[in-house]
């Protein structure tokens, strides 16, 4: 049917394109994974990492966990019909643009978005884009990001589609399990760098430690981005956890949780978080979610405020005033798209490329 290779860095990636990956398997499509490898001081490839990719049925030298010179060098040799970049290093994709031009090979190239499109750095987004702009095809997650990507570009030979996120498919065919009426969690979505500075993660902390003692029938649970420090593409300095447990006073309804965001979904009331896409998916299955703007300094800084024609961004101060605004979650639908057929639009683009 035709040859993919998926050139993929760090877990987002990974969860967003496993279920492409599964669906081209299955229609007989060769699939090859690298998984890029960096110089960081922290490896990103870790044993969780790798077993994600248990459940694929990868054909025979078909999983490489390389560096980009050998990966150019496989580009070579391969001579693939899809190339699929999957990483926030968007030079990537201009360096096998490059290599496919010179050696004259056929491979189309996609790349794409693992989450929503923050407004907080107009000019780092517009050069990442401008950079995915040498690809065939660019996968964004909802109408919105679409609109924004061509506002940008008018390149008419780049197909901009927006799929959806495939990873969001699993949470549509489960969101009939999360009943509000059971739910009595509060829960914090942690970003490793959002926010930044010691300090502000510091303060973070002691705002969630008052929230948990104002509420002391209630469990304020804190969900890291990563157990430990670890390679990423925004890697983590001060993690919340090491700043709970040297913290002097911590009430026994403030906890920290590693569980998997899903099963977490089942006893939230409240989600709060700064900017992360796991306050999306709790507003996709109607839990009441608001985006921190504290630590944004009137400018956007982490990105929060693009969820105020949600009407979901809140201060802490009208947090401990109960003061939550009315969400409006139809307009969620507009950033995500949520009905369980993310996988096969994505994947359906993709073998359509191959054969164009």
């Amino acid at each position: 049917m035709g040859r993919a290779l998926f050139i993929i860095q760090f877990d987002s990636f990974i969860k967003t394109l496993i279920p492409v990956i599964k669906h081209l398997i299955q229609d007989n499509y060769d699939c090859d994974v690298i998984l890029l490898k960096k110089r960081f001081k922290k490896k990103w490839i870790t044993s969780e990492i790798i077993n994600l990719f248990h459940k694929i049925k990868l054909g025979p030298n078909s999983f490489y966990q390389i560096y980009e010179r050998e990966t150019m060098k496989r580009i070579n040799k391969m001579n693939y019909d899809l190339i699929v970049i999957g990483t926030s290093n968007t030079r990537l994709i201009e360096k096998v643009k490059k290599q496919l031009m010179k050696y004259s090979l056929k491979a189309k190239i996609a790349s794409g978005y693992v989450g929503a499109l923050l407004n907080n750095d107009f000019e780092s987004f517009k050069k990442g884009l401008l950079r995915r702009s040498k690809s065939d095809l660019i996968w964004v997650p909802g109408i919105e990001s679409k609109r924004r990507v061509l506002d940008i570009l008018n390149d008419n030979k780049i197909e901009i589609i927006d799929s959806g996120l495939p990873r969001f498919d699993q949470l549509y065919e489960i969101k009939g399990d999360f009943k509000q009426s059971h739910q009595k969690d509060i829960i914090f979505f942690e970003q490793p760098t959002f926010p930044e500075t010691k300090r502000e993660r510091i303060d973070l902390v002691e705002k969630l430690i008052s929230l948990a003692n104002s509420n002391p029938n209630t469990k304020v649970i804190i969900k890291p981005r990563f157990k430990k420090k670890v390679g990423h593409a925004h890697r983590p300095k001060y993690l919340l956890q090491d700043i709970v447990s040297n913290s002097k006073s911590i009430p026994k309804n403030l906890l920290v949780s590693n569980k998997d965001i899903y099963t977490l979904f089942n006893n939230c009331k409240l989600a709060l978080t700064i900017s992360s896409t796991a306050g999306l998916e709790s507003l996709l299955v109607n839990i009441p979610t608001y985006f921190i703007s504290d630590y944004c300094s009137g400018i956007n800084k982490y990105g929060s405020d693009d969820f105020k024609n949600l009407n979901a961004t809140i201060s802490f101060e009208d947090i401990f005033n109960n003061k939550f605004p009315q969400i409006n979650y139809k307009k969620v639908f507009e950033i995500l798209r949520f009905d369980g057929n993310n996988t096969k639009r994505l994947s359906d683009a993709l073998k359509q490329l191959i054969i164009s």
